[in-house]
């Protein structure tokens, strides 16, 4: 009974990891900021001269669009970002999103 519990685990975490693609950073990455501190551009444009710190990208088993935004934001704040431009979202299937955006940083006026 362990056994089997444990084998499903691992399976259920392997799974749940090969969801999860790779940041491209493309930018120089910072020290990692806390995630709330992040703003997120969904709709509009950012107000603000930015440089991009990385491209994100993550598609998988994320139950709505919020939780997809809430894990490319902790991704953008590892990396040291101000603010996240999503490009691209897209509802796959009832259970799984895709998404695409900069992890970006305003530049001082």
């Amino acid at each position: 009974m362990k056994l089997s519990f444990f084998c499903i685990a691992a399976l259920t975490s392997l799974l749940i990891s090969a969801c999860a693609e790779p940041v491209l950073i493309t930018g120089q990455a910072r020290s990692s900021v806390d995630a709330k501190d992040v703003v997120i551009y969904y709709i509009e444009r950012p107000r603000c001269n930015f440089e991009t710190v990385a491209y994100i990208q993550v598609s998988g088993g994320y139950f709505s669009l919020q939780k997809m935004l809430a894990n490319m934001r902790q991704q953008a704040a590892e990396v040291g970002a101000s603010g996240l431009y999503v490009l691209h979202t897209q509802q796959l299937d009832v259970k799984e999103y895709l998404g695409v955006a900069k992890a970006i940083r305003c530049r001082p006026v």
